[in-house]
Protein backbone atom coordinates (compact mmCIF):
# COMPACT_ATOMS: atom_id res chain seq x y z
CA UNK A 1 0.00 0.00 0.00
CA UNK A 2 2.73 2.55 0.47
CA UNK A 3 4.31 1.48 -2.54
CA UNK A 4 1.17 2.37 -3.90
CA UNK A 5 0.98 5.52 -2.49
CA UNK A 6 4.70 6.52 -3.38
CA UNK A 7 4.08 5.69 -6.53
CA UNK A 8 1.12 8.15 -7.41
CA UNK A 9 3.11 10.82 -5.30
CA UNK A 10 5.98 10.46 -8.05
CA UNK A 11 3.59 10.25 -10.58
CA UNK A 12 1.66 13.25 -9.98
CA UNK A 13 4.67 14.87 -9.49
CA UNK A 14 5.91 13.96 -12.70
CA UNK A 15 2.98 14.93 -14.73
CA UNK A 16 2.75 18.31 -12.79
CA UNK A 17 6.43 19.02 -12.79
CA UNK A 18 8.47 17.23 -15.45
CA UNK A 19 6.37 16.48 -18.40
CA UNK A 20 2.47 16.43 -19.05
CA UNK A 21 0.81 12.89 -18.70
CA UNK A 22 -2.66 11.43 -18.28
CA UNK A 23 -4.84 12.50 -15.47
CA UNK A 24 -8.00 11.31 -16.26
CA UNK A 25 -9.62 8.52 -18.16
CA UNK A 26 -10.80 10.75 -20.78
CA UNK A 27 -7.37 10.66 -22.15
CA UNK A 28 -7.61 6.79 -23.08
CA UNK A 29 -10.75 6.93 -24.92
CA UNK A 30 -9.46 8.61 -28.44
CA UNK A 31 -6.65 6.10 -28.32
CA UNK A 32 -9.76 3.43 -28.26
CA UNK A 33 -12.48 5.76 -30.69
CA UNK A 34 -10.13 6.38 -33.39
CA UNK A 35 -9.72 2.41 -34.57
CA UNK A 36 -12.82 1.87 -33.57
CA UNK A 37 -14.03 4.15 -36.55
CA UNK A 38 -11.60 3.14 -38.75
CA UNK A 39 -13.25 -0.61 -38.34
CA UNK A 40 -16.33 0.20 -38.95
CA UNK A 41 -17.15 -0.41 -43.01
CA UNK A 42 -18.76 2.01 -44.96
CA UNK A 43 -22.12 -0.70 -45.35
CA UNK A 44 -22.63 0.17 -41.33
CA UNK A 45 -21.69 4.04 -41.43
CA UNK A 46 -21.62 6.50 -44.12
CA UNK A 47 -18.68 8.55 -44.07
CA UNK A 48 -20.87 11.77 -42.53
CA UNK A 49 -22.53 9.26 -40.38
CA UNK A 50 -18.94 8.36 -39.03
CA UNK A 51 -17.37 11.88 -38.24
CA UNK A 52 -20.59 12.99 -36.53
CA UNK A 53 -20.57 10.12 -34.63
CA UNK A 54 -17.03 9.90 -33.38
CA UNK A 55 -15.35 13.66 -33.89
CA UNK A 56 -17.27 14.93 -31.72
CA UNK A 57 -16.79 12.77 -28.91
CA UNK A 58 -13.10 12.28 -29.29
CA UNK A 59 -12.54 16.09 -29.64
CA UNK A 60 -14.98 16.10 -26.17
CA UNK A 61 -13.01 13.81 -24.79
CA UNK A 62 -9.32 15.42 -25.65
CA UNK A 63 -10.24 18.55 -24.46
CA UNK A 64 -11.92 17.48 -21.24
CA UNK A 65 -7.87 15.49 -20.20
CA UNK A 66 -6.42 19.19 -21.78
CA UNK A 67 -8.69 20.64 -18.45
CA UNK A 68 -7.54 17.56 -16.43
CA UNK A 69 -3.97 18.31 -17.36
CA UNK A 70 -3.75 21.74 -17.38
CA UNK A 71 -2.74 22.00 -20.42
CA UNK A 72 -2.04 19.92 -23.76
CA UNK A 73 0.07 17.48 -24.26
CA UNK A 74 1.94 15.74 -27.50
CA UNK A 75 0.17 12.61 -27.67
CA UNK A 76 -3.31 13.93 -27.00
CA UNK A 77 -3.14 17.06 -29.55
CA UNK A 78 -1.09 13.97 -32.16
CA UNK A 79 -4.24 11.67 -31.85
CA UNK A 80 -6.39 14.68 -32.34
CA UNK A 81 -4.96 15.76 -35.18
CA UNK A 82 -4.48 12.11 -36.82
CA UNK A 83 -8.33 11.83 -36.28
CA UNK A 84 -8.79 14.93 -38.08
CA UNK A 85 -6.65 13.43 -41.20
CA UNK A 86 -8.64 10.09 -41.20
CA UNK A 87 -11.51 10.41 -40.34
CA UNK A 88 -12.54 14.10 -42.14
CA UNK A 89 -9.78 15.13 -44.14
CA UNK A 90 -8.94 12.34 -45.86
CA UNK A 91 -11.30 8.59 -46.78
CA UNK A 92 -9.11 5.61 -45.88
CA UNK A 93 -12.22 3.33 -46.95
CA UNK A 94 -12.13 5.37 -50.21
CA UNK A 95 -8.33 6.39 -51.26
CA UNK A 96 -5.65 4.19 -48.96
CA UNK A 97 -4.35 1.17 -50.46
CA UNK A 98 -1.66 -0.34 -48.25
CA UNK A 99 1.16 -1.66 -50.94
CA UNK A 100 2.95 -4.95 -49.94
CA UNK A 101 6.01 -5.93 -52.40
CA UNK A 102 5.33 -9.66 -53.54
CA UNK A 103 8.72 -11.68 -52.80
CA UNK A 104 9.07 -14.26 -55.29
CA UNK A 105 12.65 -15.13 -54.07
CA UNK A 106 15.31 -13.70 -52.15
CA UNK A 107 15.73 -9.94 -52.01
CA UNK A 108 19.12 -8.46 -51.21
CA UNK A 109 17.35 -5.57 -49.38
CA UNK A 110 16.13 -8.30 -47.09
CA UNK A 111 19.65 -9.78 -46.63
CA UNK A 112 18.35 -13.07 -47.98
CA UNK A 113 15.44 -13.20 -46.01
CA UNK A 114 11.91 -14.95 -46.41
CA UNK A 115 9.02 -12.30 -47.48
CA UNK A 116 6.17 -12.09 -44.69
CA UNK A 117 3.41 -13.27 -46.84
CA UNK A 118 0.55 -10.78 -47.56
CA UNK A 119 -3.15 -10.75 -47.32
CA UNK A 120 -4.57 -11.95 -50.62
CA UNK A 121 -4.85 -8.79 -52.80
CA UNK A 122 -4.99 -8.29 -56.23
CA UNK A 123 -1.61 -6.68 -58.18
CA UNK A 124 -2.24 -3.26 -59.93
CA UNK A 125 -0.31 -0.92 -61.75
CA UNK A 126 2.46 0.70 -60.08
CA UNK A 127 1.27 4.25 -60.30
CA UNK A 128 -2.66 3.92 -59.76
CA UNK A 129 -4.82 6.47 -60.64
CA UNK A 130 -5.50 9.24 -58.26
CA UNK A 131 -7.93 11.27 -57.54
CA UNK A 132 -7.85 15.15 -57.29
CA UNK A 133 -4.39 15.24 -58.86
CA UNK A 134 -4.46 18.92 -59.85
CA UNK A 135 -5.07 20.25 -56.37
CA UNK A 136 -2.79 17.64 -54.47
CA UNK A 137 0.11 17.13 -57.22
CA UNK A 138 2.75 19.32 -54.63
CA UNK A 139 4.62 17.79 -52.30
CA UNK A 140 4.15 18.28 -48.38
CA UNK A 141 4.37 21.51 -47.13
CA UNK A 142 7.80 21.21 -45.55
CA UNK A 143 9.49 21.18 -48.56
CA UNK A 144 10.05 23.46 -52.15
CA UNK A 145 6.99 24.12 -54.00
CA UNK A 146 6.67 22.01 -57.37
CA UNK A 147 7.90 24.57 -59.66
CA UNK A 148 11.53 24.56 -57.82
CA UNK A 149 14.24 22.81 -59.34
CA UNK A 150 15.29 20.60 -56.61
CA UNK A 151 11.78 19.09 -56.96
CA UNK A 152 12.13 19.03 -60.83
CA UNK A 153 14.87 16.99 -60.43
CA UNK A 154 13.27 14.73 -58.12
CA UNK A 155 10.31 13.86 -59.76
CA UNK A 156 12.19 13.33 -63.39
CA UNK A 157 14.69 11.10 -61.19
CA UNK A 158 14.13 7.56 -61.95
CA UNK A 159 12.76 5.34 -59.06
CA UNK A 160 14.30 1.91 -59.37
CA UNK A 161 12.73 0.78 -56.11
CA UNK A 162 9.25 0.71 -57.43
CA UNK A 163 10.37 -2.06 -60.42
CA UNK A 164 8.59 -4.96 -58.78
CA UNK A 165 5.59 -6.53 -58.21
CA UNK A 166 3.31 -5.26 -55.29
CA UNK A 167 0.50 -5.64 -54.32
CA UNK A 168 -2.24 -3.14 -53.12
CA UNK A 169 -4.59 -3.66 -50.33
CA UNK A 170 -7.81 -1.56 -50.26
CA UNK A 171 -10.02 -1.24 -47.17
CA UNK A 172 -10.72 -5.00 -46.38
CA UNK A 173 -14.61 -6.62 -46.29
CA UNK A 174 -13.16 -9.39 -43.78
CA UNK A 175 -13.02 -8.20 -40.19
CA UNK A 176 -9.79 -10.19 -39.08
CA UNK A 177 -7.85 -8.38 -42.53
CA UNK A 178 -9.47 -4.85 -41.88
CA UNK A 179 -7.82 -5.40 -38.49
CA UNK A 180 -4.02 -6.04 -39.65
CA UNK A 181 -4.98 -3.22 -42.03
CA UNK A 182 -5.86 -0.15 -39.78
CA UNK A 183 -3.66 -1.65 -37.12
CA UNK A 184 -0.88 -0.76 -39.69
CA UNK A 185 -2.36 2.42 -40.56
CA UNK A 186 -2.52 3.89 -37.14
CA UNK A 187 1.39 2.94 -36.64
CA UNK A 188 2.50 4.24 -40.16
CA UNK A 189 3.27 7.65 -39.02
CA UNK A 190 5.36 8.77 -42.43
CA UNK A 191 2.39 6.52 -44.37
CA UNK A 192 4.99 4.82 -45.68
CA UNK A 193 4.14 1.96 -47.85
CA UNK A 194 0.56 3.33 -48.20
CA UNK A 195 -0.95 5.02 -51.08
CA UNK A 196 -3.30 7.54 -50.93
CA UNK A 197 -4.52 9.40 -53.99
CA UNK A 198 -1.30 12.18 -53.68
CA UNK A 199 0.74 11.98 -56.47
CA UNK A 200 3.59 13.00 -54.50
CA UNK A 201 3.79 11.01 -52.30
CA UNK A 202 2.29 7.85 -53.90
CA UNK A 203 4.85 7.41 -56.75
CA UNK A 204 7.57 6.39 -54.56
CA UNK A 205 5.62 3.84 -52.69
CA UNK A 206 6.89 1.26 -51.66
CA UNK A 207 9.89 3.25 -50.29
CA UNK A 208 13.41 1.94 -50.91
CA UNK A 209 14.81 0.17 -47.69
CA UNK A 210 17.35 2.35 -46.02
CA UNK A 211 19.43 -0.54 -45.57
CA UNK A 212 21.27 -3.39 -47.16
CA UNK A 213 20.29 -6.41 -44.13
CA UNK A 214 20.06 -5.89 -40.26
CA UNK A 215 23.56 -6.39 -39.53
CA UNK A 216 24.35 -2.44 -41.35
CA UNK A 217 21.24 -1.31 -39.65
CA UNK A 218 22.44 -2.68 -36.10
CA UNK A 219 25.90 -1.18 -37.02
CA UNK A 220 24.20 2.61 -37.83
CA UNK A 221 22.02 2.00 -35.01
CA UNK A 222 25.11 1.72 -32.62
CA UNK A 223 27.30 4.68 -34.33
CA UNK A 224 24.19 7.16 -34.25
CA UNK A 225 23.70 6.01 -30.08
CA UNK A 226 27.48 6.80 -29.77
CA UNK A 227 27.77 10.26 -32.05
CA UNK A 228 24.41 11.81 -29.98
CA UNK A 229 25.78 10.50 -26.63
CA UNK A 230 29.15 12.34 -27.01
CA UNK A 231 27.31 15.47 -28.35
CA UNK A 232 25.04 15.19 -25.40
CA UNK A 233 27.65 14.64 -23.10
CA UNK A 234 30.17 17.53 -24.50
CA UNK A 235 27.11 20.13 -24.80
CA UNK A 236 26.23 19.23 -21.45
CA UNK A 237 29.76 20.23 -20.53
CA UNK A 238 29.83 23.38 -21.73
CA UNK A 239 26.42 24.34 -19.71
CA UNK A 240 27.71 23.69 -16.58
CA UNK A 241 30.21 26.07 -16.94
CA UNK A 242 27.97 28.69 -18.60
CA UNK A 243 25.54 30.72 -16.19
CA UNK A 244 23.22 31.63 -19.21
CA UNK A 245 21.47 27.64 -19.38
CA UNK A 246 20.17 28.26 -15.20
CA UNK A 247 19.91 31.76 -14.52
CA UNK A 248 16.93 33.40 -15.90
CA UNK A 249 18.36 36.67 -14.85
CA UNK A 250 21.28 36.25 -17.22
CA UNK A 251 21.09 37.57 -21.20
CA UNK A 252 21.37 35.09 -24.31
CA UNK A 253 23.53 38.32 -25.42
CA UNK A 254 26.04 38.38 -22.05
CA UNK A 255 29.12 37.58 -22.04
CA UNK A 256 30.70 34.39 -22.45
CA UNK A 257 32.55 32.55 -19.55
CA UNK A 258 35.31 32.66 -21.32
CA UNK A 259 34.84 36.29 -21.46
CA UNK A 260 35.43 38.83 -24.41
CA UNK A 261 33.04 37.13 -26.54
CA UNK A 262 29.27 38.57 -26.15
CA UNK A 263 26.23 39.81 -28.49
CA UNK A 264 25.38 38.40 -31.18
CA UNK A 265 28.61 35.99 -31.16
CA UNK A 266 27.44 34.74 -27.51
CA UNK A 267 23.93 34.18 -28.83
CA UNK A 268 25.44 32.21 -31.77
CA UNK A 269 27.27 29.42 -29.60
CA UNK A 270 24.62 29.43 -27.15
CA UNK A 271 22.00 28.72 -30.08
CA UNK A 272 23.80 26.31 -31.30
CA UNK A 273 24.63 24.45 -28.03
CA UNK A 274 20.65 24.24 -27.46
CA UNK A 275 20.48 23.06 -31.61
CA UNK A 276 23.16 20.59 -30.80
CA UNK A 277 21.50 19.28 -27.42
CA UNK A 278 17.95 19.26 -29.04
CA UNK A 279 19.25 17.37 -32.24
CA UNK A 280 20.90 14.76 -30.43
CA UNK A 281 18.14 14.31 -28.10
CA UNK A 282 15.61 13.39 -30.76
CA UNK A 283 17.93 11.60 -33.01
CA UNK A 284 18.40 8.88 -29.85
CA UNK A 285 14.65 8.66 -30.14
CA UNK A 286 14.09 6.67 -33.46
CA UNK A 287 17.45 3.90 -34.06
CA UNK A 288 17.67 2.75 -30.76
CA UNK A 289 14.39 1.51 -29.52
CA UNK A 290 13.98 -0.24 -33.38
CA UNK A 291 16.38 -2.72 -32.34
CA UNK A 292 13.66 -4.69 -30.30
CA UNK A 293 11.35 -4.77 -33.48
CA UNK A 294 14.08 -5.99 -35.53
CA UNK A 295 15.34 -8.53 -33.21
CA UNK A 296 11.84 -9.65 -33.52
CA UNK A 297 12.26 -9.83 -36.73
CA UNK A 298 15.13 -11.93 -37.05
CA UNK A 299 13.34 -14.84 -34.69
CA UNK A 300 10.43 -14.88 -37.41
CA UNK A 301 7.80 -12.98 -34.77
CA UNK A 302 7.68 -9.70 -37.01
CA UNK A 303 6.39 -9.25 -40.80
CA UNK A 304 8.62 -7.64 -43.11
CA UNK A 305 6.41 -4.34 -43.00
CA UNK A 306 7.13 -4.09 -38.98
CA UNK A 307 11.08 -3.89 -39.04
CA UNK A 308 12.32 -0.89 -38.97
CA UNK A 309 15.44 -1.85 -40.94
CA UNK A 310 13.23 -1.95 -44.07
CA UNK A 311 11.87 1.30 -43.95
CA UNK A 312 13.20 4.28 -45.67
CA UNK A 313 15.54 6.63 -43.16
CA UNK A 314 14.19 8.76 -40.44
CA UNK A 315 16.80 11.63 -41.68
CA UNK A 316 17.43 12.88 -44.85
CA UNK A 317 21.07 14.17 -46.67
CA UNK A 318 22.25 17.28 -44.53
CA UNK A 319 23.14 18.51 -48.56
CA UNK A 320 19.63 19.34 -48.63
CA UNK A 321 20.30 21.66 -45.78
CA UNK A 322 23.19 23.67 -48.42
CA UNK A 323 20.72 23.30 -51.67
CA UNK A 324 17.50 24.45 -49.99
CA UNK A 325 18.46 26.22 -46.43
CA UNK A 326 15.57 26.65 -44.08
CA UNK A 327 12.77 24.46 -46.31
CA UNK A 328 15.64 21.78 -46.78
CA UNK A 329 16.40 21.42 -43.48
CA UNK A 330 12.82 20.97 -42.39
CA UNK A 331 11.84 19.48 -45.81
CA UNK A 332 14.05 16.88 -46.36
CA UNK A 333 16.94 16.60 -43.76
CA UNK A 334 14.68 16.73 -40.45
CA UNK A 335 12.10 13.64 -39.18
CA UNK A 336 9.22 13.60 -41.03
CA UNK A 337 7.07 11.94 -38.47
CA UNK A 338 4.40 14.99 -38.36
CA UNK A 339 4.73 15.53 -41.71
CA UNK A 340 0.87 14.00 -42.67
CA UNK A 341 -0.60 14.67 -39.08
CA UNK A 342 0.19 18.51 -39.36
CA UNK A 343 0.09 19.24 -42.63
CA UNK A 344 -3.25 17.63 -43.87
CA UNK A 345 -5.54 20.44 -42.26
CA UNK A 346 -3.73 22.73 -44.77
CA UNK A 347 -4.17 20.68 -47.48
CA UNK A 348 -7.59 20.19 -46.39
CA UNK A 349 -8.43 24.26 -47.01
CA UNK A 350 -6.44 24.56 -49.51
CA UNK A 351 -8.85 22.05 -51.71
CA UNK A 352 -11.63 23.60 -50.06
CA UNK A 353 -10.33 27.01 -51.47
CA UNK A 354 -9.85 26.08 -54.62
CA UNK A 355 -5.90 26.82 -54.80
CA UNK A 356 -3.91 26.60 -57.92
CA UNK A 357 -1.68 23.45 -57.25
CA UNK A 358 1.80 24.79 -57.29
CA UNK A 359 1.04 28.22 -56.38
CA UNK A 360 2.68 30.56 -53.99
CA UNK A 361 -0.31 30.99 -51.90
CA UNK A 362 -1.16 27.68 -51.67
CA UNK A 363 2.19 26.80 -50.78
CA UNK A 364 2.08 29.42 -48.32
CA UNK A 365 -1.27 28.64 -46.37
CA UNK A 366 -0.17 25.19 -46.02
CA UNK A 367 2.81 25.95 -44.66
CA UNK A 368 1.67 28.12 -41.95
CA UNK A 369 -0.86 25.97 -41.04
CA UNK A 370 1.61 23.02 -40.65
CA UNK A 371 3.72 24.79 -38.34
CA UNK A 372 0.98 26.44 -36.87
CA UNK A 373 -0.20 22.92 -35.86
CA UNK A 374 3.39 21.46 -35.38
CA UNK A 375 3.98 24.49 -32.80
CA UNK A 376 0.66 23.71 -31.05
CA UNK A 377 1.91 20.10 -30.54
CA UNK A 378 5.07 20.64 -29.19
CA UNK A 379 3.57 23.38 -26.77
CA UNK A 380 2.82 19.90 -24.78
CA UNK A 381 6.56 19.82 -24.12
CA UNK A 382 5.84 22.08 -21.03
CA UNK A 383 4.37 20.69 -17.57
CA UNK A 384 1.18 22.79 -16.29
CA UNK A 385 3.81 24.02 -13.08
CA UNK A 386 7.44 23.64 -14.01
CA UNK A 387 9.80 23.45 -10.72
CA UNK A 388 11.96 26.27 -12.00
CA UNK A 389 10.05 28.96 -13.75
CA UNK A 390 9.69 32.35 -13.33
CA UNK A 391 7.26 32.83 -15.89
CA UNK A 392 4.14 31.27 -16.81
CA UNK A 393 3.56 27.53 -18.12
CA UNK A 394 1.61 29.80 -20.74
CA UNK A 395 4.37 31.69 -21.25
CA UNK A 396 6.72 28.90 -21.72
CA UNK A 397 4.42 27.23 -24.61
CA UNK A 398 4.39 30.79 -26.64
CA UNK A 399 8.04 30.61 -26.07
CA UNK A 400 8.08 26.61 -27.96
CA UNK A 401 5.27 27.27 -30.22
CA UNK A 402 6.91 30.44 -31.49
CA UNK A 403 10.22 28.92 -32.19
CA UNK A 404 7.79 26.87 -35.05
CA UNK A 405 5.58 29.26 -35.76
CA UNK A 406 8.32 31.52 -36.91
CA UNK A 407 9.64 28.53 -39.62
CA UNK A 408 7.32 29.54 -42.32
CA UNK A 409 8.41 33.14 -42.32
CA UNK A 410 12.23 31.95 -43.91
CA UNK A 411 10.70 29.18 -45.62
CA UNK A 412 8.81 32.04 -47.58
CA UNK A 413 11.26 34.15 -47.79
CA UNK A 414 13.40 31.67 -49.33
CA UNK A 415 11.11 30.70 -51.46
CA UNK A 416 10.29 34.66 -53.11
CA UNK A 417 14.18 35.01 -53.16
CA UNK A 418 14.61 31.68 -55.71
CA UNK A 419 12.28 32.91 -57.38
CA UNK A 420 13.70 35.85 -57.76
CA UNK A 421 17.16 35.19 -58.71
CA UNK A 422 16.03 32.12 -61.00
CA UNK A 423 14.06 34.89 -63.22
CA UNK A 424 17.35 36.97 -63.46
CA UNK A 425 19.81 34.55 -64.12
CA UNK A 426 18.68 31.36 -64.86
CA UNK A 427 18.46 27.99 -62.73
CA UNK A 428 21.15 26.24 -64.71
CA UNK A 429 23.67 28.78 -63.13
CA UNK A 430 23.11 27.57 -59.87
CA UNK A 431 23.25 23.50 -60.41
CA UNK A 432 27.03 23.82 -61.21
CA UNK A 433 29.92 25.26 -61.08
CA UNK A 434 30.69 28.43 -59.13
CA UNK A 435 26.86 28.98 -58.83
CA UNK A 436 26.49 26.09 -57.28
CA UNK A 437 29.24 26.62 -54.66
CA UNK A 438 27.92 30.17 -53.83
CA UNK A 439 24.76 28.62 -53.30
CA UNK A 440 26.29 26.08 -50.97
CA UNK A 441 27.86 29.07 -49.26
CA UNK A 442 25.33 31.13 -48.89
CA UNK A 443 22.25 28.78 -47.93
CA UNK A 444 24.48 27.35 -45.18
CA UNK A 445 24.92 31.00 -43.69
CA UNK A 446 21.89 31.69 -43.88
CA UNK A 447 20.72 28.62 -41.74
CA UNK A 448 23.31 29.00 -39.62
CA UNK A 449 22.23 33.00 -38.97
CA UNK A 450 18.08 32.24 -38.99
CA UNK A 451 18.56 29.48 -36.00
CA UNK A 452 20.63 31.79 -34.03
CA UNK A 453 17.82 34.41 -34.19
CA UNK A 454 14.71 31.45 -33.23
CA UNK A 455 16.55 28.68 -31.15
CA UNK A 456 17.05 31.59 -27.97
CA UNK A 457 13.18 30.52 -27.70
CA UNK A 458 13.85 27.20 -27.02
CA UNK A 459 17.10 28.06 -24.82
CA UNK A 460 14.42 30.15 -22.55
CA UNK A 461 11.94 27.36 -22.99
CA UNK A 462 14.45 25.12 -22.34
CA UNK A 463 15.99 27.22 -18.94
CA UNK A 464 12.66 28.26 -17.50
CA UNK A 465 11.81 24.44 -17.22
CA UNK A 466 15.13 23.44 -15.86
CA UNK A 467 16.04 21.38 -18.88
CA UNK A 468 19.80 22.80 -18.14
CA UNK A 469 20.22 21.58 -14.27
CA UNK A 470 20.67 18.30 -14.37
CA UNK A 471 23.33 16.20 -16.88
CA UNK A 472 21.81 14.73 -19.86
CA UNK A 473 23.76 11.43 -19.83
CA UNK A 474 24.01 9.33 -16.61
CA UNK A 475 27.42 8.26 -17.48
CA UNK A 476 29.51 11.12 -18.08
CA UNK A 477 32.55 10.39 -20.36
CA UNK A 478 33.85 14.23 -19.88
CA UNK A 479 33.48 13.88 -15.86
CA UNK A 480 35.09 10.21 -15.88
CA UNK A 481 38.19 12.03 -17.83
CA UNK A 482 38.51 14.71 -16.00
CA UNK A 483 38.38 12.58 -12.69
CA UNK A 484 34.94 14.03 -11.51
CA UNK A 485 33.37 10.35 -11.34
CA UNK A 486 31.98 8.68 -14.34
CA UNK A 487 28.30 8.77 -12.77
CA UNK A 488 26.42 11.82 -13.69
CA UNK A 489 23.31 11.09 -12.20
CA UNK A 490 23.42 10.92 -8.07
CA UNK A 491 20.40 8.62 -8.01
CA UNK A 492 22.71 6.03 -9.41
CA UNK A 493 25.27 6.14 -6.76
CA UNK A 494 22.74 5.86 -4.16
Amino acid sequence: MVDMQQAVIFYNHLTHHIVPGPRSISYLVPLVLLPTALLIPRTTLSRCQNIFLFMPVITACIVLAWWAMGGVDVISVDVLLWSLLLLVSQDPWKDFRWVVRNDNGPDPKRSGDQGSTPIPAKTLPDVPQTKNETSTSERTTLLPPPNSDGVTKAENKPLSHVQQAVSEQSYPDSFSHRLQWVGTLLVSIRLNNWRISSPSHDRKQPPAPAFQNRLSFVLYTIFCFMRGYLVLDLTRAYISYDAYFTDPQISIRSPLPSGGVEGFAAQFVRAMVTGAQAWALISQMFYLPCLLPVGLHALGLLSDEWSPHLWPSYFGSPVAIFLYGVRGFWGTYWHQTMRWSVAGPGYAVADGLGLKAGGLIRYSLITVVAFGLSGTVHMGLVPPQPLHATVSANAIRLYVAGFFWAQPMAMLVETLGAKIMSSVTGLSFWQEGAGRLARLLVNGVWVFMWFTLTMPLLSEAGKQMGYWRFWTVPISIWQGLRGEGWVAWPVLDT
